[in-house]
């Protein structure tokens, strides 16, 4: 069980952002990497579009699960950063505020609830959705793309 996580538009990540800022760019490597919304690749785009689009990206980190305190508090980075894009659930980017207070940290992705995950099926199930996505529990997802599924793969009763 995990986070369900959408990517949040470019153009909305980069208004946070000023051309002197000097980013660091965060991700997970579990459950946003599961939903296509993180993880090495996902991190990896982001800072070439960015870079592209002439901001500067100082450092790149990934960690195993940023939800996990620890992790964030040992995140060695440069000291000239000011912002940090979190490409992590809610939970990644709150934890990141807190092991950071003297950084702003903005969110790349919207979480929508837990889920969970079949490899085997290469899917993903909203199961229990938060309330601003309660219409969308149950819905599934692929594997690592984060794409809507057209028809349900993995018949589980989803709580109310």
């Amino acid at each position: 069980m995990g986070a369900v996580t959408q990517r949040l538009p470019l153009e909305e990540i980069e208004a946070k952002l000023a051309k002197t800022d000097r980013i660091a760019i965060i991700s997970c490597n579990t459950c946003v990497r599961f939903c296509g919304t993180g993880g090495l690749e996902k991190m990896e785009e982001l800072a070439s579009q960015l870079r592209k689009d002439g901001f500067t990206v100082v450092d790149e980190l990934l960690l195993t699960a940023a939800c996990i305190r620890d992790y964030t508090e040992r995140a060695r980075l440069s000291k000239s950063i000011n912002k940090v894009i979190a490409l992590t659930c809610d939970a990644g980017w709150t934890s990141i505020k807190q092991a950071l207070p003297d950084v702003e940290v903005i969110k790349a992705n919207e979480t929508l609830g837990i889920m969970i995950v079949s490899p085997s099926k290469g899917v993903l199930k909203l199961m229990k959705a938060f309330e601003k996505y309660k219409k969308r529990q149950g819905d599934e997802f692929g594997l690592l793309t984060g794409e809507p599924m057209k028809k349900r793969v993995l018949n589980l009763e989803v709580s109310e």
